[in-house]
């Protein structure tokens, strides 16, 4: 045991000058000085690194300086033009139904439980990306399939952000065996691997699973399969690479989509003055008697602009933006194209050329049809401790792979008479036609308690036809009534 203990100290002493040495030789970017064999271990923080960072930017890069790093594996570029292929900037247009039956369901849960809207924000962002990626409707955060992507997240955030561990530094600690002391970082590895594996496993045999019995909705990960089976020679993808690929998609959408929107209540709740700016806005140019729409966009430049802020707001150059720290979405009003271009934070947190985030578009305009349908619907405050004092949000982002903020509940008014006939009188006036508008039951208002109760059966028996009927003629185009699809998402 001795003789083996000394043989493991002496091969890492070796790993470390080796290293030592071939970093001396490597033509770095200026930083702090490293130590010997060490390098900069103990200058590293293992939370909030972006702050590090941004530290060490100011004190060793000089202005208009840009680093770029890859690192290359040979599944990534299969990943991404699987990807790209469905999401390009004309196949997503084929979305938007879908993306306007899940912004209507998530504005009706904040309506009738606001003190749930984590929750009802987290399940936006599955069931969207759910959906198209395997054809599956979530109705509960709950369900098996969301716990098994939610828990391989999990694990993968708790891990840290990359230079967290010490194997980070040191890549000979891998070969540790799993129950050595020391050797945590593995075991978790091990624990995440299984965890990501049945992320991957699970779902995708369900649509092989009803793919095979005929039932079926058309999806990402079906396509795949059917363009796999036209030719019985020769497969066009690796299953592995359609099952990473789907994966891919599922998690670059939920956190990132869930983080942005919990930061746009935050930073409304802050900031009333701007809320109040984009609901004239929306009043004007759309009027109280609907909601926002994609063709809306260009005609509802602040509310743009507070999309574009919520993006800045994880980038912090004082170089490319004046006061970085503080919220103003007026920065991005009446610029001049060359500077819209320079200054758009979609070119930054989206990524870059090759690493290009392949559903930006996607993921931007279901950005935009949440916040502009929010700012449309509901009056966003303070809530208030029982002396009727405002109690100051919380703001406290975490550190790890995608940061999250630790954000207390605002309350949530509905913003005007017209919506809140619409929405408040539950799931009955609110209803999503075939084209994807809403519109409203008139006589509603007039209807008696029973009647009423009638009218939700008839609704939601007919949406269940019509579902029906809409899943055998063509499964992949079903803007349901908000009847139907609130009642079910409900149960």
């Amino acid at each position: 045991m001795f003789a083996a203990a000394v043989l493991f100290a002496f091969a890492l002493v070796v790993a470390l000058v080796a290293r030592w040495l071939k970093a001396r030789r490597l033509r770095l970017p200026p930083g702090p000085p490293p130590d010997p064999f060490i390098g900069n271990l103990r200058q590293m923080a293992f939370t909030n690194q972006e702050q590090m960072f941004e530290s060490w930017g100011k004190t060793y890069v000089w202005a208009g300086t840009r680093f770029s790093a890859t690192c290359p594996t040979a599944s990534v570029p299969e990943h991404r033009r699987l990807i790209q292929d469905h999401f390009n900037q004309q196949a997503i247009l084929a979305y938007r139904p879908l993306q306007r039956l899940e912004t209507c369901t998530l504005l009706l849960g904040l309506l009738q439980k606001p003190e749930a809207f984590i929750r009802h924000v987290r399940r936006f962002s599955a069931g969207t990306i759910m959906k198209i990626t395997y054809g599956h409707t979530v109705k509960s955060m709950d369900e098996l399939y969301v716990r098994l992507a939610e828990d391989a997240a999990h694990e993968t955030v708790s891990a840290g952000s990359p230079g967290s561990m010490l194997v980070d530094f040191f890549p000979a600690l891998k070969f540790l065996p799993a129950w050595m002391p020391g050797a945590g970082f593995k075991r978790h590895a091990l624990k995440t691997r299984v965890k990501v594996r049945r992320m991957l496993d699970i779902p995708f045999k369900m649509v092989q699973r009803t793919m095979a019995a005929g039932t079926a909705i058309p999806s990402f990960v079906s396509d795949l399969i059917i363009a796999n089976e036209s030719d019985s020679k020769h497969k066009q993808y690796e299953e592995e690479d359609i099952k990473g690929a789907a994966g891919v998609l599922y998690g670059a959408a939920t956190d990132t989509t869930s983080a942005l929107l919990i930061s746009f209540f935050l930073a409304m709740t802050l900031h009333p003055d701007v809320l109040r700016k984009a609901q004239a806005e929306i009043e004007e140019k759309v009027g109280p008697d609907r909601l926002p729409d994609f063709e809306d966009r260009d005609s509802l430049p602040y509310v743009d602009s507070i999309v574009k802020e919520v993006y800045r707001a994880m980038t912090r150059s004082e170089d490319m933006y004046t006061d970085p720290h503080t919220f103003y979405p007026e920065r991005f009003m009446n610029q001049d194209s060359q500077t819209a271009e320079m200054t758009d934070p979609k070119n930054v947190v989206f990524g870059f050329g090759r690493r290009l985030c392949p559903g930006k578009f996607f993921g931007d305009a279901n950005i935009w049809l949440v916040v502009a349908s929010v700012l449309a619907a509901f009056d966003i405050t303070k809530r208030r401790n029982d002396r009727g004092e405002e109690i100051p949000p919380l703001v406290d982002y975490a550190s790890g792979f995608v940061s999250n903020e630790a954000a207390q509940v605002p309350k949530l008014d509905v913003s005007n008479e017209g919506l809140a006939s619409m929405k408040y009188d539950a799931m009955g006036p609110l209803v999503v036609n075939s084209d994807g508008t809403v519109s409203r039951i008139t006589n509603w208002p007039n209807m008696t308690e029973l009647e009423r109760e009638r009218t939700m059966k008839v609704l939601i028996a007919r949406n269940k036809l019509r579902l029906a009927k809409q899943d055998a003629d063509d499964p992949s185009s079903t803007p349901l009534s908000m009847a139907g699809s609130a009642g079910e998402a409900s149960k």
